[in-house]
């Protein structure tokens, strides 16, 4: 049995989020750290982004304990040892394993979770709206409902939008698919790909989510990149392009503006689909930063939702989130660990995007790369517009070991003839 299946079928575990998942990761981990143990040695300078990532977790722990958040027993001592040793953990062992397998493989392992992750949610969705008992069409009649009946886990119920989010991997797949299978470039990979994509795609309709179709339109600029980086090898102007997007970028800002001025039924519904109210919470919690350094448990505040036009309310005490990680983190632990955490991902996103970058030019690798590259807009979308560690947080926690593997992927790999 070829030794990098066994990575392989862990990750799709992990994705599937079966019971024991969090240990199902640490096995995981043993694993690869074990394949790694050999691995050509990578630059101790390199790895100053770790050094930031401790200062992140250590405070993280330290004003969860200092508040009464957490204490040293039962499930928070396992959060504890997760928050103190996965995020460094996590990056030292995705760049040790970028030294042995090469992009080709690495992505390889963000297919296998984001496919383990959907098949999740439709076991959910056939399960959660009793689409065996009835029709098929139930998945779709209920797609208003907050929550919804999982199979396994912890909690019996839980969010839609908790659930939704492992849609995203596939959606992320699928206009890159559509672009290789009309280059007929990796047909077989962009067939795949399409159809994927398509059944994450229905299953964010069933949610009636956004989080993924905005995946879905970010996952569009890779193959922006491809085609404007084409046009310039073969000296071709870009004078057209760059009109193309200015003229885009304008009528997207008139239509918002039109949107948030606008009057009548059509407006009221384009804008209940565009706008959202996270923009009204942001806006109000940053006047409100300078009180949370230390931490802002104690924060309450009033805010004007211009989507309902009503006052709401926002008080962490009570549990309240801002939907997103480095707010929800200042919240939760101040400002240091927040800014500690930004000063370490922030540098490692762009050394994978510029990694990334290096192999979407090759024709050889594009397919492959695109998997990753959506892999990368996902967690990003993620932490954007989701709660500190969203959901379980399994891929809060795996987006470090992603962030290494890429950002620390040599430019120019090593080759194997057993190359998956």
């Amino acid at each position: 049995m070829n030794s990098r299946l066994i990575p392989l079928l862990l990750v799709s575990l992990v994705g599937l989020h079966l019971p024991k998942a969090f240990t199902l990761l640490y096995l995981l981990y043993a694993v690869l750290f074990w394949q790694t143990r050999n691995a050509p040695a990578v630059a101790p300078r390199r790895f100053w982004p770790l050094l930031v990532l401790a200062v992140f977790s250590v405070g993280y722990a330290w004003t969860s304990l200092h508040y009464g958040l957490w204490s040293l027993r039962g499930r928070d001592l396992l959060d504890l040892i997760s928050i103190l040793a996965l995020p460094c953990g996590g990056v030292w062992l995705g760049a040790r394993l970028a030294q042995c397998w090469t992009p080709r493989q690495l992505s390889w392992l963000w297919l296998a979770y984001g496919l383990g992750a959907l098949a999740y949610v439709w076991v959910v969705l056939l399960l959660g709206r009793d689409a065996f008992s009835s029709s098929m069409l139930e998945i779709w009649r209920q797609h208003r409902d907050l929550s919804i009946a999982v199979p396994w886990g912890e909690q019996g119920v839980m969010n839609v939008r908790s659930v939704e989010q492992n849609a995203s991997f596939a959606v992320a797949w699928f206009f890159p698919g559509l672009w290789l299978f009309l280059r007929k470039e990796r047909v077989r990979l962009a067939l795949f790909l399409i159809a994927a994509g398509l059944f994450g795609l229905l299953a964010v309709l069933a949610f009636h989510g956004r989080i993924g179709l905005l995946v879905g339109l970010f996952s569009l600029l890779p193959l922006v990149w491809v085609a404007a980086s084409e046009r310039q090898a073969a000296g071709q102007s870009l004078k057209f392009s760059a009109w193309a997007l200015s003229g885009l970028g304008g009528f997207l800002l008139l239509s918002l503006v039109s949107l948030l001025w606008g009057r009548g039924d059509i407006t009221s519904r384009l804008l209940a689909r565009v706008y959202d109210e996270r923009i009204d919470r942001f806006v109000a919690f940053l006047s409100h930063l300078p009180g949370t350094f230390w931490g802002g448990q104690r924060l309450s505040f009033e805010y004007f939702e211009q989507q309902r036009q009503v006052w709401v309310g926002f008080d962490a005490s009570a549990g309240d989130l801002l939907h997103n990680v480095p707010f929800d983190l200042v919240v939760r632990a101040g400002l240091i660990p927040a800014i500690a955490l930004l000063l370490a991902v922030v540098p490692l996103l762009c050394r994978s995007l510029r990694q990334l970058g290096h192999q979407l030019r090759d024709p050889a690798s594009r397919g492959h790369a695109l998997i990753s590259a959506g892999f990368l807009i996902v967690l990003t979308v993620q932490w954007l517009f989701q709660p500190l560690i969203y959901a379980d947080g399994l891929l809060f926690y795996f987006g470090f070991f992603s962030l290494g593997a890429l950002a620390f992927a040599p430019v120019d790999p090593p080759r194997f003839e057993n190359d998956p």
